[in-house]
């Protein structure tokens, strides 16, 4: 009397089982892990360009304060941000007393470049009547308060916009850099 075993084959199936369990766990903890992993990277990206932001605007904030008679006479500054000179690009607004300083700096450690791009529009009303400056978006790209800024007469007004990146700025086109910008009126 032969006597079969109906259960032969039960011990492969449960262990294949068993293996593919464990391996979509290990799989899906890997994934976790890489996320967690490009999300403290985009963090910290994020941090570094908001601290350029931060310190090109206390370098703007510094210069349009040292500076001030020549700026709003629209004449040539050297300001020295991060232990390097800078040339600013000063355009006239023509028609009203009003200039644009454009500057920027790579700084930092070689192994953490930054960029701080700044912009600084400088406006010297005439007691005679308010200065409106137009095209403030085209000056400032994504000016929060419409298309116009108004200076009242008399009144030196200033509006500094930084973008900062987590990259140097040769390499602020290269995939993954971060922006974060800041802007301040006075």
């Amino acid at each position: 009397m032969e006597i079969r075993n109906q259960q032969s084959g039960f011990a492969l199936l449960m262990a294949l089982i068993v293996v593919s369990v464990v391996v979509s766990i290990g799989l899906s903890v890997l994934d976790l892990t890489m996320k967690q992993v490009r999300l403290s990277t985009n963090s910290k990206d994020s941090e570094t360009a908001f601290h350029a932001a931060n310190a090109g605007l206390e370098c703007a904030r510094y210069w349009r304060t040292a500076e001030s008679d020549d700026m709003e006479a629209g004449n040539s500054i050297s300001p020295d941000c991060f232990g390097s000179a800078m040339t600013p690009v000063i355009t006239n607004l023509s028609g009203i007393n009003a200039y644009v300083y454009e500057m920027e700096a790579t700084w930092g450690v070689s192994s953490a470049l930054r960029c701080s791009q700044m912009t600084v529009l400088v406006i010297s009303s005439d007691l005679s009547a308010t200065t409106t400056v137009s095209g403030m978006q085209t000056i400032i790209p994504g000016y929060p308060y419409g298309a116009t800024k108004d200076c009242r007469p008399g009144a030196r007004c200033t509006a500094i916009s930084v973008r900062g990146y987590s990259r140097s700025c040769g390499e602020i086109t290269a995939r993954g850099t971060v922006q974060r910008e800041v802007l301040l009126e006075l």
